[in-house]
């Protein structure tokens, strides 16, 4: 009798500590997952590999005006379809998904169910000065305005002598229940 109180007594202390203790978060999203979502969107196989996994391929027709969305994702879920392609819902949260959308520009957007999990991201884009990928050298530029900080990803010419930038990422903001970071497109 004595072992199954002890036991049960252990049980609820660790259930306690449990519940107590924050559930950390997944593995965040690189530098360098990012550099292959940007580039290798219509990659399937090369883009999830950037911690992220290829959920769908969805587009929308409003009057002249047809796009194509590609999204990837974690601990997501395609929900109902709207005027823009379907929505993507939460089922963690921990979730992050990404989307490029080609129409009559290209358009990305990262979301992030957790405000902590898109802070911690800025965090780590900003941990450094220059990434390699695809054989060319990609530099990151953070700076300050008065909205916020942007952080230009700018690629080195062959010859190292100038860079172009290939898009801004511009300060978290909350948008439909996600933190929304955009990604502008320079290329």
């Amino acid at each position: 009798m004595n072992r199954i109180i002890k036991l049960s007594a252990f049980t609820l202390g660790v259930i306690l500590c449990m519940s107590f203790t924050q559930v950390p978060s997944t593995p965040e999203l690189s530098l360098n997952g990012l550099l292959k979502l940007m580039m290798q969107y219509e990659d399937i196989d090369e883009a999830s590999t950037s911690g992220l996994e290829y959920l769908f391929e969805d587009g929308y027709e409003n009057g002249e005006v047809e796009a194509v969305r590609y999204i990837y994702g974690r601990d997501v879920k395609k929900g109902k379809e709207g005027v823009f392609g379907f929505e993507v819902l939460p089922t963690s949260p921990h979730a992050i998904y990404f989307t490029y959308s080609l129409n009559t520009c290209r358009q990305a957007s990262l979301y992030f169910a957790s405000e902590d999990d898109a802070k911690q991201f800025i965090k780590e884009l900003l941990s450094h000065t220059k990434e390699q990928y695809g054989g060319k050298t990609f530099l990151v530029h953070p700076k300050t305005q008065e909205d916020g900080q942007y952080i230009y990803i700018d690629r080195m010419y062959d010859d190292g002598n100038d860079y172009t930038t290939e898009f801004v990422i511009y300060p978290p903001r909350l948008q439909d229940g996600f933190f929304r970071i955009e990604l502008e497109v320079y290329a």
